[in-house]
């Protein structure tokens, strides 16, 4: 998987030229967008890899919501920062929701949808938002206070916009 920077979004492709993934920060939202929904495996040689393992070791409480957030020490499960009616089956159905399993030294990451199990889409991809600066849905870190979104913004995000930097010797 290559990383391709294009202004503030993180594209990742496969060995083929195709999109797997891309991460932008648009407006006020930072967005982790799908492009399909297979299993993404993460190993100990990506970029990737490290900056998820920092954020997978936070602790964080959530708010008591429909759709239930949760966190362990190996899995994330995250619905989308979005607006759903609550009173609406369909709306609740239509929230994507980012899962990511540490398995075996790798991270597995994939989405799904509700929708999916009551609908036959055939082009399934994902959008998960994360409202940082306390403007999404209660998360706080156990440890410092800060959210979910604000964690996944400064320790995933933000570094994946650094370029890959080669120290070069001269002679």
């Amino acid at each position: 998987m290559k990383k391709k920077l294009e202004g503030k979004t993180i594209y990742f492709i496969d060995e083929n030229d195709q999109e797997i993934m891309f991460i932008d920060y648009s407006t006020d939202e930072c967005i982790w967008h799908f492009s399909s929904a297979d299993v993404i495996t993460i190993t100990k040689d990506m970029e990737l890899y490290d900056f998820l393992n920092n954020f997978m070791e936070n602790s964080y409480v959530f708010s008591d919501d429909i759709l239930q957030n949760y966190k362990d020490q190996n899995n994330l499960i995250w619905y989308s920062d979005c607006y759903y009616d609550p009173n609406n089956e369909w709306s609740i159905a239509d929230v994507s929701c980012l899962h990511i399993e540490k398995k075996n030294s790798n991270f597995n990451i994939w989405c799904t949808k509700k929708l999916d199990e009551k609908i036959n889409r055939r082009h399934k991809f994902y959008g998960i938002s994360f409202s940082p600066c306390g403007n999404g849905k209660y998360s706080k870190n156990i440890n410092t206070g800060t959210t979910l979104q604000d964690d996944f913004v400064v320790e995933v995000y933000q570094k994946l916009l650094t370029p890959n930097k080669t120290l070069k010797k001269h002679h």
